[in-house]
């Protein structure tokens, strides 16, 4: 089967773009394995039965990983945590400010102790524009530029005025202590990173998952194919030593109630292959839930898988596969990234434990332009220019410099945050030791059940061939007289059993074996698959 390896060129449906040996969209899964597609040759068909469809192990692993529903679900898991990551970076995106309005008062004057400008008696249009951007920088500076300008006219106290009002300026806000090294906008950026990295984490560990119930799925196939055989080899074998007895009735050899029991043994042959019929089709099923088929297209095709159960004696090294299951476990590197997290929640949690200093700065420049007149009722104009000349030139500066400091007295929220965030690593921690821990215990749990299967299907293969052989001279005994029915069919039966254990020692072992390349993450190297994720 490795002998006919070759990149594969194939579609994903969903938002994928065509390129050799790639699948890409989002997740790109770099496959080398045979480029071997369904088949429905009528071979294997029986009469009035739908064509089979031919299968290999390394199609249908194809197969499920882009079909697969449990699959596909989590492969979009990546996509919403980069969207969540993206989206957090638009915490550093600037705001625009704008603000445009004219506005009209008027007031008929009257004395106010409490407001002396109420004394005043004015009626007056204004026009005001106001413009501004802010943001946030990613060392923790605030910024904001901003810029107005003001045109207002009318007369007050029996003067005409008309006037015109401009400024821009810069100002600045830059941390020193708290929220300096980091703040929250940045801790959700670095928490949003290791989400993306768990997620698609995520995506590997069921990957490996997908391919390894793919794998027992399909050698229970296989296993309930050759059980079946030997289920029809009975009920033939069974049928055969009736009929020969049959005849020895009808020479007078036999009476009919010497067949009763051999009838009653094929009746049991029978009714066992049904069984084992109906378990293959229950196989099958299984396989096509994995592979994510359309059932109302192919629930009552047979499958029919290329390969034969063998049995291939594997090179068993717990040390070498602790070292590798340690390593690459999909599981454990999330703990392990879970914990960077947690990390970085303390960092920020510690930061805050600082007072506030912050360094402010600005500057501006600011032009006017005001004409008062006592000609009632005639419309006088301010210039426009000169308070832009005033703007330009810098004739009215204006700067500024200080810090600011704020210290809450007890802190009490700040310092219970941060040991909370103390408790939350040790937890990942442990949780990290307790996985590593368990991984060790999966992977010997593992091996151990792939060794004694090794051994069981040793035993069970030399059980077959004594069972075969005692066969073969029980019924030469019988045909020379020195047996009886019984036992002949005890033996058949005998050797039923004994080739059924067989097959179920080859499909135990074989799955034990995928489970221990499961268990120390060597899964994906033994079926040439590698797992990268790009962005769209």
């Amino acid at each position: 089967m490795n002998d006919q390896l070759q990149a594969l060129r194939v579609r994903d449906p969903e938002r994928t773009q065509v390129r050799s040996g790639t699948i890409r969209g989002g997740l790109m899964l770099l496959l080398a394995v045979a480029a071997l597609s369904w088949e429905s040759p009528g071979a294997l068909a029986q009469e009035n039965a739908p064509e089979a469809r031919l299968i290999t192990l390394d199609a249908c692993i194809r197969t499920a990983l882009l079909r697969n529903r449990a699959l596909q679900i989590q492969r979009l898991n990546p996509e919403i945590a980069r969207d969540t990551l993206s989206g957090s970076r638009g915490y550093y995106d600037p705001v625009f400010i704008g603000d445009a309005r004219r506005e009209s008062s008027s007031d008929s004057g009257g004395f106010d102790p409490a407001d002396y400008s109420r004394d005043a008696i004015y009626d007056a249009e204004s026009e005001t524009v106001r413009l501004g951007l802010a943001g946030v920088l990613p060392t923790g500076m605030s910024y904001a530029f901003s810029g107005s300008y003001a045109n207002s006219y009318g007369y007050r106290n029996f003067l005409d005025f008309d006037s015109y009002n401009l400024y821009a300026g810069v100002a600045i806000q830059q941390p020193l202590l708290k929220n300096f090294w980091i703040d929250q906008g940045r801790m959700t950026i670095r928490v949003n990173k290791k989400n993306l990295e768990i997620t698609e984490l995520g995506v590997a560990y069921l990957t490996m998952d997908v391919i390894n119930q793919v794998q027992q799925a399909y050698c229970e196939l296989l296993a309930a194919r050759d059980h079946l055989a030997v289920q029809e080899r009975l009920v033939a074998m069974r049928s055969n030593f009736q009929a020969g007895l049959e005849r020895q009735v009808e020479v007078g050899m036999l009476t009919p109630p010497d067949t009763h029991l051999a009838r009653s043994q094929h009746a049991t042959a029978q009714a066992e292959a049904a069984t084992a019929r109906n378990l293959v089709t229950l196989s099958e099923n299984a396989l096509r839930t994995l592979l994510g088929d359309a059932w109302t297209d192919s629930a009552d095709v047979p499958l029919a898988p290329r390969e034969r159960l063998t049995a291939v004696t594997a090179l068993f090294d717990l040390s070498a596969s602790w070292d590798h299951g340690l390593r690459q476990r999909p599981d454990l590197a999330q703990l392990r990234t879970d914990l960077e997290r947690a990390d970085i929640d303390l960092k920020y949690r510690r930061n805050q434990l600082f007072p506030s200093l912050d360094l402010v700065a600005g500057y501006g420049r600011r032009g006017a332009s005001t004409i008062e007149s006592s000609n009632l009722g005639a419309r006088i104009a301010a210039s426009s220019s000169d308070a832009f000349g005033q703007i330009s030139g810098g004739d009215n500066p204006s700067d500024m410099i200080g810090v600011i400091f704020t210290m809450p007295l007890m802190r009490q929220t700040e310092r219970a945050n941060y040991r909370v965030g103390k408790h939350l690593k040790a937890q990942a921690e442990l949780l990290v030791k307790q996985k590593e821990e368990l991984v060790m215990r999966e992977i010997s749990d593992a091996l151990n059940s792939a060794r004694s299967g090794l051994e069981r299907l040793r035993a069970a293969g030399r059980a077959v061939e004594f069972a075969r052989t005692a066969l073969t001279a029980e019924e030469r005994k019988l045909a020379g007289g020195k047996s009886t029915l019984f036992f002949v069919l005890q033996l058949q039966r005998d050797l039923a059993t004994a080739e059924s254990t067989e097959i179920r020692a080859k499909a135990d072992y074989n799955k034990a074996v995928s489970q221990l390349q499961f268990a120390d993450a060597t899964l994906l190297e033994t079926h040439q698959i590698a797992i990268e994720f790009v962005e769209p």
